[in-house]
């Protein structure tokens, strides 16, 4: 079957005994009996397709969590000022945004800092850090970032400041020696939940604390948050994804979220929120001050109950987005897709020196998109290279960047199975 883009659709052969069997024991469809074998559905996910289900919380006894937990619960006693350091992205905005919207319930000292994606690069290093111990908080909270920090997390030690990290990105012992590391994929027995993406670890993560200190914040109140990240960072709605995403948009009232509003109001939509819009709207506005030098207005956005606050920075931000799209499509008309496509390569590698950074993954998610194939984009920083990568569901290029910067191949790098970026020195590639 060939699809309005031209593009050649095969359709998946399944087992057909087992369509049948599905088909028999739950009554399900045909075309549903497919879905759920072609994409190897347990017995849960089965049961759970048409039921309307509480999210649970299922790291209530997990030793990560409640360590985690613990050491924060004594800074909060303590009244010590924490900072919460989060990407640039999406993902890293909504987790340092819950983070924000706790600590400021419970008048806890506390500031938050996302990188700045030209000057700072990606992550948490030990210059960033030099610059943060400055305003002396006795506690970091790295989220959507730190899997790979090694040096920087031993430059804390060493400064007597403690570190807890919540991420999904790949990570490889040896592992970062903070005092606590919340990531599924360090399989320490909990890898089974390596789907979930930051905001989601981080959202239970708060509902633990919030149980252990009998607070009264409504953390479910934030679970559109939750499903914003997940869609943004393509991570499967299925299993507690699916849960959330249930009850984030059962529940969702845009009123009771003047961000949503204010970006629905002033692109002149009246319309109940959907999950495309999440994707498509919602999150790329998010994502554009982290794009284009202002990595902060995302957070801003989200923490803000004030009118004229998030009118401001929801303008801020659709003004970047559009100039981000004007600035996507030059680059997408400068392409020679079918002299890529002549090539014929199993990964797509394009070089351009003069790529905005903060565009580099966008495209190759544009690459991506268009060959079906995993996508690697570089570009021209000083005196390096930095790359950004989006895969396909059958590629782990995440694996393959950290793998890559442990052989000491690449400078540093890092990501998770759909997405990845990284920096190398311009002697060991010459384009």
């Amino acid at each position: 079957m060939i699809s309005v883009s031209d593009k050649k659709w095969i359709e998946r052969e399944v087992n057909k005994n087992l369509v049948e069997k599905i088909k028999q024991d739950f009554n399900f469809s045909e075309i549903l009996s497919r879905l759920i074998i072609s994409r190897n559905f347990d017995l849960g996910e089965i049961n759970n397709i048409n039921d309307d289900l509480k999210t649970s919380n299922d790291f209530i006894n997990n030793n990560d969590f409640n360590k985690a937990t613990d050491l924060l619960i004594d800074t909060l006693k303590n009244k010590e000022n924490i900072c919460i350091l989060g990407d640039y992205d999406v993902d890293g905005s909504t987790s340092t945004a819950l983070l924000v919207r706790f600590f400021n319930y419970i008048n806890q000292p506390h500031f938050f800092y996302i990188p700045n994606r030209v000057s700072d690069g990606y992550g948490a290093s030990k210059k960033l850090f030099q610059k943060l111990v400055l305003k002396k908080p006795k506690l970091i909270i790295l989220v959507d970032c730190g899997s790979t920090s090694n040096e920087a997390i031993d430059f804390l030690n060493k400064e007597n400041i403690k570190s807890i990290i919540i991420d999904h990105h790949e990570i490889h012992k040896p592992h970062p020696k903070s005092n606590i590391i919340i990531n599924p994929k360090k399989n320490n027995g909990y890898l089974k939940y390596n789907y979930l993406c930051t905001t989601a670890l981080t959202y239970f993560f708060l509902d633990i604390l919030i149980k252990k200190v009998k607070s009264n914040f409504n953390i479910s109140h934030f679970q559109i948050y939750v499903l914003l990240a997940t869609i943004c960072d393509v991570m499967p709605l299925r299993r507690i994804n699916k849960l959330i995403a249930l009850n984030a948009l059962k529940d969702f009232n845009i009123k009771k979220h003047i961000a949503f509003e204010s970006i629905f109001e002033l692109l002149g939509i009246n319309k109940k929120l959907e999950t495309n819009d999440l994707g498509f709207l919602i999150g790329p506005i998010i994502n554009a001050g982290g794009r284009l030098g202002n990595s902060s207005l995302g957070v801003e956005l989200l923490i803000s109950d004030n009118l004229n606050i998030i009118k401001q920075k929801s303008k801020k931000l659709i003004e970047l987005n559009n100039k981000r799209k004007k600035i996507e499509k030059n680059i997408l008309d400068s392409i020679n897709f079918k002299e890529i496509e002549s090539k014929n390569k199993n990964i797509i590698v394009y070089y351009e020196p003069n790529i905005n950074e903060g565009l580099i993954g966008i495209i190759a998610a544009r690459l991506k998109d268009h060959f079906n194939k995993p996508s690697i984009v570089i570009t021209n920083s000083n005196n390096i290279f930095k790359g950004s990568a989006r895969s396909t569901n059958n590629y782990n290029i995440g694996h393959l960047i950290k793998t890559l910067s442990d052989k000491k191949i690449i400078e540093k790098g890092g990501g998770h199975n759909m997405a990845a970026g990284f920096i190398i020195k311009k002697k060991i590639l010459k384009p």
